[in-house]
């Protein structure tokens, strides 16, 4: 099997895992707009935000030691087995986690809690709770997809988010109509499925077979990965804080709707392509090296932007009529920062393609340099654009501050991998998005049905295009047709 073809197998799965979890997302978006006023839905993406932080930070950069040296235990490139793997990495998240966490509950009881609002501090039980399950969860999650069981995970990932969706509405809807309520649901899930997967891995571990050498190489591979992790959470997430600090939460909620809505259709495409890449640029690079990794790696990032220019245009051209269908009029004002917000997350979204260099060579410090000032200056700019320009200052502070990241990790993991751009197909993707959008536009949506009959016809003019005058995309979809026959 060829790499290209094992990378959209595994990518299927990851791709039709990730489109079942968006289609939970667009069930509960119009629900919560609904339910709660735009100042409840501002707390309400506070809060989910704050549990963001908290894992990003409790995980301690150990999910990508489970994915980085899976392989070298595997390949028998250690003297130790499998099991020091899991028991050192799984208990190492127990204990770093639990520290950290006990650590901030009692920072905040005791220096922070006359600054923080009311409403979140009921909240924070469930948080302290959602941030320990939610670590140790993507774990045992990352042992699943490092072992490329991409069919595994893509189960557990839909059960993971429907499991929580779905209790959060029972109690909603039965017991408690509040953000309370909610959260008591998401928790639920969440300590069920760590249960589950903890079964599926204690035959896996010995309480002998925890490695303090391998704990320290995994936390020095790891360690600079924490500081990116958290300042992509501060790019992700900070606006929200300061918009709150400056507006309200009524700003928070009407930002939040636009923001979550754009990263809900670029997670379709980039969620499975940087689950199911990792892995097989990795294995590739050991088994073949530079030349065929380099190859793959091109020829991967142009057909990520076949589909992901039509999904930026498409949002770019109909992003207020999507939010009206979906979260009613009432955060129709969010549409305005649907552009500023789709663009750098989907160029940020193939950074695993172009900044590939960077874990191929373990040169992750660089990414934690590049990522700490990116997030320095998205702070310094939201605070600066924000009393200005409103919900729009946060939007443009995040288009430059993405931009000049995604940039940079390209510039110099080029020096290390050199990973290209094809400029005439990527103008030629964005010419046929444009006129499918315009062809589009003559068709009415004004209900769900309409915006999904919109996006089926869309999706067919797009293809039928692109096939038409790429022969090469043309070559390989009729020989991947006919080798399925």
């Amino acid at each position: 099997m060829s790499y290209l073809k094992k990378l959209f197998e595994q990518s299927a799965y990851y791709f039709i895992s990730n489109v079942i979890v968006m289609m939970a997302g667009f069930i509960s978006f119009p629900i919560w707009t609904r339910i709660f006023s735009r100042a409840e839905y501002g707390l309400f993406s506070l809060v989910v935000i704050t549990i963001s932080l908290g894992v990003g930070f409790s995980k301690f950069g150990l999910q990508h030691a489970a994915l980085r040296y899976h392989s070298d235990f595997k390949e028998y490139k250690t003297d130790l087995d499998m099991s020091y793997y899991y028991t050192t990495l799984f208990f190492g998240s127990v204990v770093i986690s639990g520290s950290i966490i006990s650590s901030a509950v009692l920072g905040i009881e005791v220096f922070l809690r006359s600054y923080i609002d009311g409403s979140l501090l009921d909240l924070m039980p469930y948080i302290a709770v959602l941030v320990f399950t939610g670590t140790l969860i993507s774990i045992l999650m990352m042992f699943i997809r490092a072992d490329n069981r991409g069919r595994l995970y893509s189960i557990f990932i839909i059960a993971k988010k429907y499991g929580g969706l779905f209790l959060a509405l029972f109690i909603v809807f039965h017991f408690m109509r509040s953000l309370e309520g909610v959260f008591i649901g998401f928790a639920l899930s969440e300590v069920l499925m760590l249960a589950f997967l903890i079964s599926l891995f204690v035959k896996k571990m010995k309480l002998r077979s925890i490695s303090l050498a391998f704990m320290r190489e995994a936390l020095r591979y790891s360690f600079p990965l924490i500081w990116m992790e958290l300042s992509n959470m501060i790019l992700n997430i900070g606006d929200r804080y300061l918009l709150q600090f400056y507006l309200g939460p009524n700003s928070v909620g009407i930002y939040s709707a636009g923001y979550n809505l754009s990263n809900m259709a670029q997670s379709v495409l980039t969620t499975p392509l940087r689950l199911a890449i990792t892995p097989m640029y990795l294995h590739i690079w050991n088994r073949d090296g530079k030349r065929r990794t380099m190859v793959f790696l091109n020829d991967t990032l142009d057909y990520y932007f076949v589909l992901a220019v039509p999904i930026t245009v498409g949002m770019i051209w109909y992003g207020e009529e999507i939010i009206t269908v979906l979260a009613t009029s009432k955060f129709r004002d969010s549409a305005e920062v649907i552009p500023y917000i789709i663009i750098p997350l989907i160029l940020r979204g193939a950074y695993v393609i172009y900044g590939a260099g960077f874990f191929i060579y373990k040169k992750t410090k660089i990414l934690m340099y590049l990522a700490l000032t990116a997030g320095m200056v998205n702070i310094g700019l939201n605070m600066i654009l924000i009393p200005k320009f409103g919900i729009l200052g946060a939007a443009y502070a995040t288009l430059a501050s993405f931009g000049m990241l995604s940039l940079l990790i390209a510039m110099i993991s080029h020096k290390f991998l050199k990973v290209e751009i094809r400029v005439k197909r990527l103008c030629l993707y964005v010419l046929l998005s444009f006129l499918t959008m315009q062809l589009l536009s003559f068709y009415p949506a004004g209900n769900a049905l309409q915006l999904l009959a919109r996006l089926l016809i869309g999706s067919i003019l797009y293809i039928s295009a692109i096939l038409a005058v790429d022969e090469r995309l043309r070559r390989k979809t009729v020989s991947a047709l006919s080798r399925r026959r």
